[in-house]
């Protein structure tokens, strides 16, 4: 890209659409991209002024929708929808609080056996369907599962299609324009119970073009043509008292920290006059009782974890990881992207398609480290001796993710791992490579893992331009918990990943700063608890007549 199309202005560049598949004809009038061109950053689809409108065939967590939201966050650009709204809409739980607290009415959910509540399950219409998992008043089959049961299920409903906010059938022009500013999707069905109160919001879901009815499609023209679509988010905020919850599941073999790790955060949170408490998969009905929510388990977004991090960002009770570090951290595409955007350093790295010619592969020098975007451990981490190899891997890695990492291998006897909270330094210490292996852990087809001596580095020791580099890339994913993978080559750091939910153990991350690493991070709780309380205390403004 030239320096000239660098400093295009907004004006210059209305919006673009981004298709997948290409070749509407309704749309012939307007700058169309394919997913494909702009996923490899062809044409002009690395502008920072430019405003993507996502109307893929599908957001499904990986498909080509969900990338160009995703590398348009980190492109800095304008994206509707947001990779936030694409996760949000598919957690019951936090849309239906945001509506509430918009202002607009929502059907009543009922309460089921051992007074939980459950809402109505959505998912994402994977590609060619528009169909959302109906909610019934039989059970479905499933061990231990219990069919959600709608209050008004007999009563009518009608479904209306929403384009940036309008909607043809003028009834319900208010509620289509609210909720397009809590959720920008420029095209949604929502769904509408008739009660005796009125017409109250059941559902609401993404669609596709395919979907849309020839008004509807009329409809979506008109509304191009102005280019009048804004957005406007809305948090939710939520007061409560001082127990934080541990979420931790002792099975699993990956949990960043150990029983008697966390015994030390109860007895540090004692210490403060707060409660520390563990709670499990199976409580996420009573998240509500907590004012805050520190996780310790694995993080993934298919993972258990996500829903409890997004529930507790509904609740407005503060949470690490909170569900957009988990995102960005959780992808390492975005994550090289938002590297480049900023100037941090890295080992080279190139974002691979089928498509990439393999002689740009080559170029980076064999050993090659091939990643998926979304994987974590030694699953998601292959190198690459030669040619063959290469080819062997990149063919079984694309059956799981369109796009993946290739790096260059950059041998080093340590890796350092900053741990950083909101913006500071936490602690510091080298990862050794394990025995006889490439990677700081070596796991056996027997199960068994092997991993290289940790050793804590107290502050004053760590090098300031791996400090600083750090840091830099910390305050990028935001003001949580991460921690940042850094190597040092020919006496540069470069950063290597960014990871939410790092490792504490006790006698190993610990060493240097003791019970401060504990202190710091209960203190930082109760600070966002009191912060939270506050402003659930503050009187609204009286109302002048």
């Amino acid at each position: 890209m030239t320096p000239a199309n660098n400093s295009v202005k907004r004006s210059s560049l209305r919006f673009v659409i981004v298709l997948d598949p290409p070749g509407r004809p309704e749309l012939v009038s307007f700058p169309v991209w394919s997913a494909d061109e702009y996923l490899e950053g062809k044409r002009r689809a690395l502008e920072p002024a430019a405003v993507v409108l996502n109307l893929c065939r599908s957001y499904q967590y990986l498909s080509k929708g969900y990338y160009v939201s995703l590398l348009a966050d980190a492109r800095a650009q304008r994206i509707f929808p947001s990779l936030q709204m694409i996760e949000e809409i598919n957690n019951p739980f936090a849309y239906f609080r945001v509506l509430r607290e918009g202002g607009l009415d929502t059907i009543d959910f009922k309460v089921v056996r051992g007074g939980r509540r459950l809402l109505p399950r959505v998912i994402v219409p994977e590609p060619g369907k528009s169909e959302i998992l109906e909610a019934t008043e039989r059970n479905d089959g499933e061990k231990g599962r219990e069919s959600v049961h709608y209050r008004p299920s007999t009563q009518a409903y009608i479904e209306i299609t929403s384009v940036f906010g309008k909607v043809l059938d003028r009834r319900f022009q208010r509620q289509a324009r609210s909720i397009f500013r809590l959720y920008s999707f420029p095209l949604m069905r929502i769904r509408m119970y008739h009660e005796t109160e009125g017409w109250k919001v059941g559902q609401i879901f993404p669609i596709g073009l395919p979907q849309l009815k020839p008004g509807d499609t009329r409809l979506l023209v008109d509304e191009l043509s102005k280019g009048g679509f804004v957005r406007k988010e809305q948090p939710a905020s939520r007061r409560k008292p001082h127990r934080i919850a541990c979420l931790y599941d002792p099975s699993d073999p990956f949990k960043p920290s150990w029983d008697d790790t966390l015994e030390k955060f109860e007895r540090v949170a004692l210490r403060k006059g707060a409660l520390f408490e563990v709670i499990s998969k199976e409580d996420l009905a009573r998240l509500p009782e907590y004012d805050a929510l520190f996780i310790r388990t694995v993080t993934a977004l298919d993972h258990f974890s996500f829903t409890f991090s997004q529930q507790a960002q509904s609740l407005g009770i503060p949470v690490i990881d909170d569900p957009q570090s988990i995102m960005k951290c959780s992808n390492k595409v975005y994550l090289h992207e938002l590297f480049q955007r900023e100037d941090i350093p890295t080992p080279r790295t190139l974002i691979v398609s089928r498509r990439t010619p393999r002689e740009d592969l080559l170029a980076l020098g064999f050993p090659l480290i091939i990643k998926l975007p979304q994987g974590t451990f030694s699953a998601a981490v292959k190198k690459a001796e030669d040619k063959a190899q290469l080819e062997n891997i990149l063919r079984e890695m694309f059956k799981d993710s369109p796009l993946l990492i290739v790096q260059e291998f950059a041998p080093t006897p340590f890796d350092w791992r900053i741990c950083v909270l909101e913006g500071r330094m936490l602690f510091a210490c080298r990862y050794y490579q394990a025995k006889d292996h490439w990677q700081i852990a070596r796991r056996f087809e027997s199960g068994f893992t092997r991993f290289g001596k940790v050793e804590a580095v107290p502050a004053s020791k760590v090098p300031p331009a791996v400090k600083k580099v750090a840091l830099r890339g910390a305050v990028l994913i935001g003001k949580g918990l991460y921690g940042v993978d850094i190597k040092e080559l020919n006496g540069q750091p470069v950063i290597i990943e960014i990871n939410d939910n790092p490792n504490i153990d006790t006698g190993y991350e610990d060493t240097v700063e003791k019970d401060r690493v504990y202190e710091r991070i209960i203190t930082c709780f109760l600070r966002r608890v009191r912060v939270e309380s506050e402003l659930a205390l503050k009187p609204e403004p009286a109302k002048t007549s």
